[in-house]
């Protein structure tokens, strides 16, 4: 191999190495799951027109470099200045340089550079080089799948350690999970209980295998009286790990809807991970309102306790009902009290209800000490900004359940003198149903907003056509920050501003 050929498998692979930096931030927005990495590239690759020309532009310039020895660097530049408007430095927040992201990176950086080695020691040339530069997305894939089972392995004793507190402790454990409103029900509960009752909940997004036993290590105290413990899953099986050690008493499900969809693939997926949940426990608490958790109740009353818990049927065994500001408490058809706290709180008060009964309390004494009841912080928070405008902030828990309630609270919020502007990225995880319930949001939102600000390529299409069909004018923005500093320019002390859901810097 002559000089001019070694230096361009060089080039390539450092521009491989280089790459990293991007594939790093997707790998560790996404939990480090396998594929995760190819699926968000091709994700920005079909965002943009321009990205997806020159991904074109990108293969053939790989197989004419087969020829001509200096077309690689022109690969190198292409695959490190695309996807365009995907950048190195992390945007929302940034990428933490743990030991499970530097352990990745040290594979990546290993296999990268033994693949050019081998390219050379065979005589191919650049070859093999030219093709991990172009594909490096896909190769730092295979680095989180080899890793996967080790991972798992190196961590286990901090959830061995987990499991012999809760053991040693011998403390009623309430289990949490739901396609919506787990934090917020988790908040409420814990509100409740802590009136008489010395509490353990996890933190709010310490809901997975590792996130759950760092909090309990971490949190967990001998004078713990209770625990609450919220759950996620992104698949079939993890709910039930969790539980093989965490060992619940009571399951709460707040609810199926197409939340992950994306990754779930159907609400049957959905409803079966999320009911791993109540195998090991005696009691179940659900949401009443669900058919299908409610169809699937019914293999479990033989063998558990089942409270069903609604906010529209008198008929359940626990009813809440709002009216003006408070919520009226009834338990098989009678009306124990009231309390008052913002409607988003309904379903929550609802099912905390159901965890008192199915924990043997008396729900009235335990309501009596309840003086407030507050919204987790990101949930349709109403805040007064500096330039004096009302902001309803609903960054984090943004999903087909919840529009509603936001637009409801949009409407109360306003008077006959404000202008309401919508700042959205719309909905993600929606899978199939992205487009069509995204343009749903847009057609709903119009009927209560003045202007929308769209924010990143991912739900550009479905909102700006809902909008535009319905005569909202709508202007878009490739992120948050220009939105809000367009925003900044024409809002006034009367108006008020929705920020529905914030886009992940990851996505497009």
């Amino acid at each position: 191999m002559n000089t001019s050929y070694l230096l361009v498998l060089l080039v390539l692979t450092f521009g491989s190495l280089i790459n990293s930096i991007k594939w790093a931030r997707f790998a560790q927005r996404e939990h480090y799951l396998g594929g995760s990495v190819t699926k968000f590239y091709f994700r920005w690759v079909k965002s943009r027109t321009s990205n997806y020309l020159f991904y074109i532009a990108l293969l053939i310039s790989g197989v004419v470099s087969l020829w001509l020895y200096y077309f690689p660097i022109i690969v190198v530049v292409l695959t490190l200045i695309t996807p365009f408007g995907l950048s190195f430095s992390a945007r929302t927040s940034k990428v933490e340089n743990t030991e499970r992201l530097l352990r990745v990176n040290k594979v990546y950086y290993f296999i990268i550079i033994s693949i050019s080695a081998v390219s050379l020691v065979v005589e191919l040339g650049y070859l093999l080089a030219l093709l991990a530069n172009m594909f490096s997305y896909f190769v730092y894939d295979q680095c989180l799948k080899i890793l996967y089972n080790y991972e798992k392995s190196l961590t286990q004793h901090f959830v061995d350690d987990a499991s012999s507190k809760l053991k040693k402790l011998q403390i009623p454990i309430v289990a949490i999970t739901g396609s919506y409103s787990k934090t917020t029900t988790k908040n409420v509960l814990h509100q409740i209980l802590s009136t008489q009752n010395s509490v353990f909940s996890t933190k709010e997004s310490f809901n997975n295998r590792l996130g759950i036993a760092k909090a309990i290590n971490e949190d967990l105290k001998d004078s713990n009286e209770l625990a609450i413990i919220e759950m996620g899953t992104y698949g079939i099986g993890e709910i039930r790990e969790i539980c093989s050690w965490v060992r619940p008493h009571i399951a709460v499900i707040t609810g199926i809807a197409p939340v992950h969809l994306e990754r779930m693939k159907s609400l049957e997926n959905i409803l079966d991970a999320k009911s791993e949940i109540v195998e090991l426990a005696g009691s179940v608490v659900i949401n009443g309102d669900d058919e299908l958790l409610l169809n699937q109740a019914r293999l479990w009353t033989n063998q558990k306790l089942v409270f069903d818990c609604s906010i529209t049927s008198n008929q359940a065994m626990v009813f809440v009902d709002f009216q003006n500001g408070t919520h009226s408490i009834f338990v098989k058809g009678k009306k124990l009290l009231t309390v008052d706290a913002p409607e988003l709180l309904q379903l929550s008060i609802a099912l905390s209800t159901g965890v008192l009964l199915a924990l043997d309390l008396n729900v009235s004494e335990y309501f009596s000490k309840i003086t407030s009841l507050d919204k987790t912080s990101h949930r349709q928070s109403v805040i007064t900004s500096d330039l004096g405008h009302k902001i309803i902030d609903n960054s984090f828990n943004s999903n087909p359940m919840a529009i509603e309630h936001s637009l409801k609270l949009f409407s109360d919020e306003s008077t006959t003198d404000s202008k309401k502007y919508l700042v959205t990225p719309g909905m993600i995880e929606l899978g199939n149903d992205q487009f069509s319930l995204n343009y749903a949001f847009g057609v709903e939102s119009s009927k209560v907003i003045d202007q929308a600000l769209v924010i990143g390529h991912t739900n550009k299409n479905s909102l700006l056509l809902a909008f535009q069909e319905n005569n909202i004018p709508a202007y878009w923005f490739p992120n948050r920050t220009e939105a809000v500093n367009y925003l900044n320019t024409i809002i006034k002390k009367e108006d008020v501003v929705l920020f529905e859901n914030d886009l992940p810097d990851h996505y497009p």
